[in-house]
């Protein structure tokens, strides 16, 4: 069912979007592949929703281009796009059937009924929908009509199908299953989706490309496992989560490490990929959650003198099955946290107040950005006192 008139690659050129004084969108540029499922990701008001209207034709860029297969689409209205747009709220006619909800655009473009109800009901069976065909969309669940929407969407047969946040007013049992629907109904059409969401986990299941943003701007765009496993920067990091930010101040490199001291005391070793960083100068790194090994201090024990392993306190304890979140105070604004395994939490149990030391291998520390450029944040006798 794939449309077989042209490319949906999506090009966003040197894009800016003013609002008045407010800039929403800035000098954005970004390409997203035919076929790929991406996802715009970022906290609400970042120019995420911005995007996907202008691409749909809803708004116009302040200054750029935007182009559909290579061709550019400013001034042209939806129809001519080949871009369709699913809604957060599904806006469904309550009246009309199933079927007649499905196959009204075809009806608006001069469709007759039995062309326009044999699309309809062909789109109803990939969403596994055809026997609620003459149900009103008020019979049905929740997740059943956001299937319609999307089966709705799809009749017109577009390069580009647009979602505008689309599990969000799904509970979390139908957000999940809907999530697995919408990959698996991009990979038949292999049409490209393009997804607004806020939720950093239904980005990572779904997408192919995943695009943080922040302020009107991209902080990175990579493969959905790139964002995951190798943040780009403390604010990916932070956004994405699973990860825990680290920082340091340089005492020395030694073979492609470098070994720096943290602003608790703590002496931490991250590899450096071939860089040199100076001495005293701040450096980044992540560590994923995963990757932390946690060992209960006894009661008036010394910190042990090791690298990539530091002291606190449990502040915070939470059972998610598979795994426990174990969130520990390092006495500063930075949460840290690991995720253990429930079979080894449970062996020895830890409690809120617990002492703990967290250790983990310099080879899963992954290096940011942030402070990579950076002037020595301090003379290294300041940063041992």
């Amino acid at each position: 069912m794939a449309n077989p008139d042209g490319s949906g690659e999506v090009a966003v050129v040197g894009v800016t979007k003013r609002y008045g004084e407010t800039v929403a969108v800035k000098d954005l540029s970004l390409t997203i592949p035919h076929g790929a499922y991406c996802c715009l990701l970022g906290p609400s008001g970042c120019g995420k929703t911005t995007i996907l209207r202008m691409i749909a034709g809803h708004e116009m860029p302040s200054k750029g281009d935007i182009r559909i297969g290579g061709t550019s689409v400013l001034g042209l209205p939806q129809i001519k796009r080949g871009t369709a747009m699913m809604f957060q709220s599904y806006a469904l006619f309550p009246h009309r059937s199933v079927l007649d909800n499905v196959a009204f655009a075809l009806k608006m473009r001069g469709a007759g009924l039995s062309e326009r109800h044999a699309t309809a009901r062909e789109l109803l069976a990939k969403v596994q929908l055809e026997k609620f065909a003459n149900r009103l969309p008020p019979q049905l669940s929740g997740g059943q009509q956001q299937r319609v929407a999307l089966a709705r969407a799809l009749i017109t047969n577009p390069r580009v199908l647009l979602l505008d946040e689309p599990l969000s007013a799904l509970d979390e049992y139908l957000r999940l299953r809907m999530r697995g629907e919408l990959r698996r109904v991009q990979k038949e059409l292999g049409i490209t989706f393009i997804h607004v969401t806020h939720t950093q986990l239904e980005a990572i299941a779904v997408a192919d490309m995943v695009v943080v943003m922040a302020n009107g701007h991209i902080e990175q765009a990579a493969s959905a496992r790139d964002i995951f496993v190798a943040p780009r920067n403390a604010y990916v990091t932070r956004f994405v989560g699973g990860q825990n930010v680290l920082c340091g101040v340089v005492e020395g490199v030694s073979d492609g490490t470098a070994v720096l001291t943290s602003r608790q005391g703590a002496r931490l070793a991250f590899p450096i990929d071939g860089r040199q960083p100076a001495r005293g100068a701040e450096l980044y790194g992540s560590i994923r959650r995963d990757r932390i090994a946690i060992e209960k201090l006894p009661a008036g024990s010394l910190p042990p003198n090791e690298l990539n392993a530091i002291v606190g306190e449990v502040h915070t304890i939470e059972n998610q099955g598979s795994y426990v979140k174990v969130t520990i105070d390092l006495g500063d604004e930075e949460e840290f946290v690991a995720h253990m395994v429930d079979d080894e939490f449970f062996r020895d149990p830890l409690d809120i107040g617990d002492r703990v030391v967290a250790r983990w291998s310099a080879s899963d520390v992954n290096l940011l950005d942030d402070g990579l450029n950076v002037r020595p944040a301090m003379p290294m006798a300041a940063a041992a006192s």
